[in-house]
């Protein structure tokens, strides 16, 4: 279950499957998973003398989209039409994940498929009724025309393309003795603190991305000392289907991903150039043209090693990785130059994506670092440092002509990051600096363009995550670790077993959160920002440990150097960049029995470029554990062109035991109904947009 814990940051304490709809669902599952502690179920098959154990689960989840209340207009140019349904309304989509793993001796073996279906989608018929609904009269000819053109805006957006997939999405063999550990097929990694390489499952932003290749792991303890040496090589390998937004990733056709999703061509409808309204029968209106199948995603490879020795007292790290990208920039250059080539076809053949940022911009990556862990200082202190190094290299190619091939130049950065816990009696302190020059996530080489084949929800896939001396929650404007230097100290007093008060601040100075264009690290004072963040809380819980009571506020403030024009509608200056004010909670009280109530929740009161809305969720859950949760749900904001008001409820419920068939195949089913309103949403320090939402999900997990 997702709470939030004492440090004002979210902790997985029970691992959560992302659904459609952002951590709010996370939240309400959470709340329905109190008391829902169960060992994994398996399966013991005799062979040889042997056992081989089998671990067989499946999560089914259907939901139908109602008016998701984010409407927008038929035809800018056009405001007659008013606005119209767009295509995340009134549909349905059916996510299902089938796992099975299998262990015998010291070897493991795994499978996962991943399956999505689209029903009740828009076809030409339906969008001709929306175009006559919106006129409020019958107008054969504009219902044609808006129509045709938007049956193919509406194909290009329909969720997974308008079609299902089923792929293969993970696959693994293992074997593991106490002093060797090697996989084939996918797995997870990080390095350090995640500033080299971070490749791991952040399921409430809906991100479970692997590396499919090898990896071997070798640890020998050599008298005091211990050696850890690894070594991997692969191709990243995402989730190709985005439950929030239904959102399929087509990749390239790498043999590597062998029955994964690709695109096709795209069938559209534009209008005839030839056509004469005053001879209607000698050209049609519209003609249909063919796009030629383009990827949403270029397979990333990478190389990686790792050496870790030291004795009891401290360890030393060194990792190092290449990221190596699909570069066709320079053969898209010279295709294009052909006279009278066929740039579509072109583009098709050698597929390079517009990118901005400078880690989307250069085929190879080389991240180094160098870290130091000293476990006990003296018995009162611990601590972390990571130093890093950074070169990109083989820049795109940006212009191919008689001069020769001009490329992105190469880029080089570095980032340093200290951690130190200090504790004695009922204090502890925690004391975070960083400090990053040109500095840059491995961004995931996604097309981020519009439709029909880009995958623009999909962005903030990465395969590295910068430490934050800040809230995991906070969320980012810009890119401000790119350029950044900074710290928090924070400190906690344990007033008795039970009770703890806490309190931290931040400072910042950013040179890329104003531009994150900035990947020189220009340190120009008109690019500055400057960030305090502080907060203060609690934390209370019964001796028995069936109540908690946790809260916390705090404050977020970003004032600019130098006070610029941040709203053209305002056209006034100002040194605020952002500011908020907030509280979370999460409370827990148990009632009598089996009874207990429960409420999570944050309201935060916002400021940027000069506009000041509020907005917060609550969620309250009366729980009769262990089987089932009631959960009210209720969201707000008065951002502008939002609505104001969204309500929801669940019901989570879990069989008491697995005896019989029905406790398997319904381990847990999860009713979701109500609305969700479309948001920012940051766990781990990894940010993205949930959509809004209204309609009804239900989840059920069966396990074997």
């Amino acid at each position: 279950m997702r709470r939030f814990n004492r440090f004002g940051e979210t902790a997985s304490v029970r691992p959560l499957r992302r659904t459609t709809g952002g951590p709010l669902t996370a939240l309400a599952w959470g709340l329905a998973s109190v008391g829902f502690a169960s060992p994994t179920l398996a399966i013991d098959v005799p062979v040889g003398g042997q056992s081989v154990t089998l671990d067989v689960s499946n999560t089914s989840d259907v939901g139908y989209h109602f008016d998701n209340r984010n409407t927008a207009p038929l035809d800018p140019k056009n405001p007659t039409l008013g606005p119209l349904q767009r295509i995340d309304d009134n549909y349905g989509d059916w996510f299902d994940r089938l796992q099975v793993r299998a262990f015998y001796r010291k070897f493991s073996l795994g499978l996962r498929l991943d399956s999505a279906v689209f029903y009740h989608t828009l076809d030409r018929t339906d969008v001709q009724k929306l175009v006559r609904e919106r006129l409020g009269r019958d107008d054969l000819a504009l219902e044609n025309r808006f129509g045709e053109e938007l049956h193919s805006h509406f194909g290009a957006e329909l969720p997974g393309g308008g079609r299902g997939v089923i792929y293969p999405s993970k696959f693994s063999l293992g074997y593991k003795n106490d002093w060797l550990d090697a996989t084939a097929g996918d797995f997870y990694q990080q390095l350090g603190r995640g500033l080299v390489l971070s490749v791991r499952k952040i399921d409430e932003v809906g991100v479970d991305t692997t590396i499919r290749g090898a990896k071997i792991r070798v640890a020998k303890a050599v008298g005091a000392w211990r050696i850890e040496a690894l070594l991997f090589a692969g191709q990243f390998n995402p989730i190709r289907i985005d439950y929030a937004t239904g959102r399929i990733l087509n990749g390239s056709g790498s043999p590597v991903f062998l029955g994964f999703p690709v695109a096709k061509d795209f069938q559209a409808w534009a209008p005839n150039p030839s056509y004469n309204p005053q001879n209607p029968g000698a050209e049609p209106e519209f003609l249909r043209t063919t796009k030629r199948a383009k990827p949403s995603y270029l397979e990333d490879g990478v190389v990686g090693a790792n050496l870790t020795f030291g004795p009891r007292q401290f360890e030393f790290g060194v990792n190092a990785v290449a990221l190596l990208r699909q570069s066709n920039s320079g053969s898209l250059e010279l295709c294009k130059n052909v006279p009278g080539a066929d740039v579509d076809g072109c583009q098709a053949q050698f597929p390079t994506f517009g990118q901005v940022g400078a880690a989307r911009l250069h085929d190879q990556t080389r991240n180094v670092s160098a870290t130091l862990r000293l476990p006990s200082i003296a018995g009162v202190a611990d601590a972390y440092a990571e130093f890093a190094g950074q070169q990109l290299t083989q820049g795109r190619v940006s212009v191919l002509g008689p001069s020769g091939v001009v490329r992105e130049p190469d880029l080089h950065g570095y980032a340093a990051y200290l951690n130190i816990n200090l504790h004695r009696g009922p204090f502890s302190a925690t004391l975070e600096g960083k400090h990053y020059r040109s500095f840059f996530p491995l961004a995931a080489n996604i097309d981020s363009g519009g439709p029909p084949f880009g995958a623009p929800e999909l962005n903030l896939l990465s395969y590295s995550l910068s430490p934050r001396a800040e809230s995991i929650y906070t969320e980012p404007i810009g890119a401000p670790d790119i350029c950044i230097t900074g710290g928090r100290a924070r400190v906690d007093y344990a007033v008795a077993s039970e009770k703890k008060i806490y309190g931290w601040v931040g400072r910042s100075a950013s040179f890329s959160e104003l531009d994150p264009t900035n990947s020189t690290c220009n340190t120009a004072k008109e690019l500055r920002t400057d960030t305090w963040d502080t907060a203060a809380g609690m934390e209370v819980a019964t001796r028995d440990g069936n109540s908690h009571y946790w809260g916390w506020v705090g404050t977020r403030m970003t004032a600019l150097s130098v006070p610029t024009v941040l709203n053209a509608e305002q056209l006034e200056t100002s040194d605020v960049f952002y500011r908020e004010g907030y509280v979370r909670y999460d409370f827990g009280q148990h009632l009598k029995g089996p009874f207990s109530l429960s409420m999570v929740g944050y309201h935060r009161h916002r400021t940027q470029a000069l506009k000041t809305w509020t907005e917060g969720e609550n969620l309250l859950a009366l729980n009769y554990n262990p089987s089932f949760s009631f959960i009210f749900g209720f969201e707000h904001t008065t951002r502008e062109g939002f609505p104001n008001t969204y309500f929801n409820g669940a019901i989570a419920y879990r069989a008491k035991s697995r005896e019989h068939w029905y406790g398997k195949v319904f381990e847990s089913v999860r009713l979701f109904v109500g609305q969700r309103r479309a948001a920012l949403r940051c766990v781990g320090g990894v940010c993205r947009v949930f959509p809004a939402f209204e309609g009804a999900r239900i989840e059920a997990v069966s396990r074997f």
